[in-house]
């Protein structure tokens, strides 16, 4: 689905789950929301939950066709919104994820595997035309 011409959502709706975090009640299901922002570099905004992932993987293939992706901003570590991040690591083996000084500390605790600091970055992100798009101060 197209927000703007550069901005893509590759999120996805969950009608499997009756209760969100297993306490409210949710009868139309969850939208797992995950956005692609195509410039002059490439950004995936926030992963999903698990048991979405193929159909986001899909979506996002859909999306970008034949170009790979430069960055992963993931906005916190609650499920929903860091499931996918080994995964989409893996298809993109050289883009880089972005987080919070404290969330990369902890996907590092939890993580099965452990990424190095320059792939785990806090940086400013230039995506292109559409100015700064993250920033972080400090390095890990």
């Amino acid at each position: 689905m197209n927000i703007t011409e550069k901005i893509k959502y590759v999120g996805v709706n969950d009608k499997t789950l009756d209760l969100f975090e297993s306490q409210y009640k949710i009868p139309n299901g969850v939208s797992y929301n995950s956005y692609i922002i195509q410039d002059e570099k490439i950004t995936i905004m926030d992963t999903v939950d698990k048991r979405a992932v193929k159909e986001w993987l899909q979506n996002i293939e859909e999306t970008l066709e034949e170009c790979t992706a430069d960055y992963l901003v993931v906005s916190h570590l609650e499920p929903d919104h860091s499931a996918g991040i080994e995964i989409i690591a893996d298809k993109y083996p050289e883009m880089k994820i972005v987080l919070s000084k404290k969330a990369s500390e902890m996907n590092c605790n939890h993580a099965r595997r452990k990424y190095t600091r320059s792939r785990l970055s806090q940086i400013t992100i230039h995506n292109g035309t559409n100015g700064t798009l993250a920033r972080s101060n400090g390095s890990i």
